[in-house]
């Protein structure tokens, strides 16, 4: 079933990336610049499994425990601490890296987008190959919510290419930009496993706290699939006006 996955993941995200490759104006980026930021999406899967054993290593050693803690309250914590900040924050990196590595060649803020995409993209392919699960149920819910990673990064890039827009045109805002960028995906990333992945209501023994549990856990699987939809749509939408606010003159050849 990984495997499985994987090959899905890689046709319905390829699709996507390449489609909004070819949507880019006034021409497209060169095939470097669309490749190195899906193996650096490779690459913060492996760091935030990393990141998140360091984290785990380290609130044992300081005897932090949320046992005593509400149902609800402890599937957030356990979402927060094994998920929404370890993946968000490698994939984070990694976008800030692609940006450095790319900054000569960035022309406008839809080549930001696109490097998010592509982050998120690798973190997919990888993850779907190590974390696949052999459940139908699993795999479905993991299917509905393909894109999110890819969403996530989307999320991530859009803002600090508008904050880097906003800094050279000396108008809007630029730390709320920052803000947004690192603390959204986080946000939305800990809400969805808090009612999936480390819901407590759903292993609890109880049957009404487990019906409770799978209450929220289609609720938040479902909601997760219309944000994604929603912002590849409105991307699609405002492909022009991302692709028209330039933040560099560069001629470099592609």
């Amino acid at each position: 079933m990984p495997v499985v996955q994987l090959i899905i993941s890689l046709i319905v995200l390829g699709i996507l990336y390449s489609r909004m490759i070819r949507r880019e104006s006034p021409g497209p980026i060169a095939k470097t610049q669309a490749i190195v930021p899906v193996i650096l999406g490779a690459v913060s899967t492996v760091l935030s499994f990393l990141l998140f054993l360091a984290i785990g290593f380290s609130l044992d050693k300081a005897g932090f425990s949320s046992q005593h803690l509400p149902a609800f309250i402890r599937s957030v914590i356990a979402a927060f601490i094994s998920a929404g900040l370890p993946e968000e924050i490698t994939k984070f990196l990694m976008i800030l890296l692609a940006l450095l590595v790319f900054h000569s060649r960035l022309r406008n803020v839809y080549e930001y987008i696109l490097i998010g995409a592509a982050v998120g993209l690798g973190f997919t392919l990888l993850e779907e190959f190590f974390y696949g699960s052999d459940s139908v149920v699993t795999a479905i819910a993991r299917l509905i919510t393909i894109a999110s990673h890819m969403v996530f990064g989307i999320i991530m890039a859009k803002h600090l290419g508008t904050a880097k827009y906003n800094r050279i045109k000396g108008s809007g805002s630029v730390t709320g930009e920052y803000v947004l960028a690192f603390l959204v995906p986080i946000l939305l990333h800990t809400l969805y496993d808090a009612g999936t992945a480390t819901n407590v209501y759903m292993n609890s023994g109880d049957e009404d706290a487990e019906l409770i549990g799978i209450a929220i856990a289609l609720a938040v699987t479902v909601a997760l699939f219309i944000v994604q939809i929603v912002v590849l749509v409105r991307l699609k939408r405002n492909t022009e006006k991302y692709c028209g606010m330039v933040i560099s003159n560069s001629d470099i050849e592609r």
